[in-house]
């Protein structure tokens, strides 16, 4: 897949952003709670830019194909570690704003 990827990746344009650990593990949690699924930090890093609703800023999605997130698993993150680092970085876990879910396929 990363040869793939990177293939991708020069044929079509990168969107950037930038978040911080906190809201990385926020995300985390969040993906944890609506899907069942646990993910490390840097994948949450990754979901930020759609629960902050920041995609939209990139991408009009009345106008687009399918947004794809690849969401990689938790190797290195257990739940005792997640919570950890939420109880340390102080990270709310309520949903706050963030992208309509009914607009988004996972």
């Amino acid at each position: 897949m990363g040869v793939r990827v990177c293939h991708e990746g020069q044929r079509r344009e990168i969107i950037s952003e930038l978040t911080d650990d906190k809201t990385a593990v926020q995300c985390s949690w969040w993906f944890l709670r609506d899907h069942q699924m646990l993910v490390e930090p840097a994948c949450g890093a990754t979901l930020s830019i759609v629960y902050s609703g920041r995609v939209s800023d990139h991408i009009p999605f009345e106008n687009s194909n399918p947004i794809v997130v690849i969401v990689c698993g938790g190797a290195t993150v257990d739940i005792d570690t997640l919570r950890d680092l939420v109880s340390s970085l102080n990270v709310d876990t309520e949903l706050g704003k963030h992208y309509p879910l009914e607009k988004m396929t996972m």
